[in-house]
């Protein structure tokens, strides 16, 4: 998939108006005809603000964590920025894929992610790859210094199916029944339905894998949300559930979009309202990763999903998005 960006020109108000006002000063009728008696219209061509580009700082493709994120960086509960990342975190509630809950909300969160280089987009895991062991969210992610960090594909839940992590392929087991999603060395997305035995490699169109995972299914591909989806029975698809999706917007542009349960008059999601959200907020490609108790969005070491009366379960494995901000220009 090949996604550009435009890079636009920024004008700053105060700018903006200075040009107005010379314009005026100096061309007092400009723009009027003979017959004219009201005010001069002024058109100014100004392309929209832009935000400054992110610093690439590549960080080592291993097992090794971020930089830890400034403190100064956090601007408010659900804000960071640094020259090498930045993200927005949204809360929004609808009733649109609500039927027969009278009075009741669908509560998610939106999470807009850029970064500078796609090395910033990583895993980590409890304790390692290969062993089973885990942990609370948040001890994974205090120790990689996460800016942000969501729940991975539970992949010790698994004996089967298809796992790259950091560059390191931990299993190559498929039997054609589950989705797979490959992060190649760009960080672009590439989806796969269903592959058979095989049909995997460390490789997709000539780039490396650095992070496969097998959980799925794939909710939008090519911005389109597929006609029908695999028949998982775990995933419970026509239940109003918490679910959690990874998505690509753009080039090194992501967003993490999870619904809650958290309150009362909040609910979750049936599978395919789920895929419906996904595309209307943007997402080119979107994947489903585990949900329900697993469902976990960290930011600043804090869970924001936080549900009520709800004990979350430990997990083996996190995706995150790291600094690599060193406090120097490379």
């Amino acid at each position: 998939m090949c996604v550009f960006k435009l890079k636009e020109v920024v004008y700053p108000m105060k700018s903006i108006l200075l040009i107005l006002l010379a314009a005026l000063l100096l061309f007092p009728c400009w723009g009027l005809s003979e017959e004219t008696t009201g005010e001069a219209e002024v058109t100014v061509d100004v392309t929209e603000s832009a935000e400054a580009p992110l610093v690439s700082n590549p960080l080592p493709i291993d097992f090794s964590g971020g930089f830890p994120p400034l403190a100064e960086g956090y601007e408010g509960d659900y804000y960071y920025e640094d020259p090498t990342i930045r993200v927005q975190i949204t809360y929004k509630e609808t009733k649109e894929y609500i039927e027969g809950y009278r009075g009741r909300n669908m509560g998610y969160w939106v999470v807009d992610i850029q970064i500078g280089d796609a090395s910033q987009l990583r895993t980590a895991a409890a304790e390692s790859f290969t062993t089973e062991t885990t942990l609370p969210a948040q001890d994974i992610a205090s120790r990689v210094n996460a800016v942000v960090a969501i729940n991975g594909d539970y992949f010790a839940r698994h004996k089967e199916g298809f796992a790259i992590r950091q560059g390191t392929l931990i299993r190559d087991k498929l039997k054609g029944n589950r989705d797979v999603l490959l992060i190649d060395e760009d960080g672009d997305f590439h989806v796969y339905h269903l592959p058979e035995k095989g049909e995997l490699t460390d490789t997709v169109d000539g780039k490396k894998v650095v992070n496969a995972f097998y959980f799925g299914p794939v909710l939008v591909e090519n911005g389109e949300v597929p006609k029908k989806f695999p028949s998982f029975t775990f995933l419970s698809p026509n239940k109003y559930y918490a679910r959690l999706a990874l998505c690509q917007v753009g080039e090194l542009h992501y967003k993490v979009i999870l619904t809650t349960m958290e309150q009362d008059y909040t609910l979750g999601i049936r599978l395919k309202d789920f895929a419906t959200l996904c595309q209307k907020e943007g997402a080119i490609i979107a994947y489903n990763l585990d949900g329900g108790l697993s469902t976990t969005l960290l930011f600043n070491n804090q869970r924001i999903n936080e549900q009520k009366r709800v004990n979350f379960r430990s997990i083996p494995d996190i995706i995150y998005f790291a600094s690599a901000w060193s406090g120097e220009e490379e």
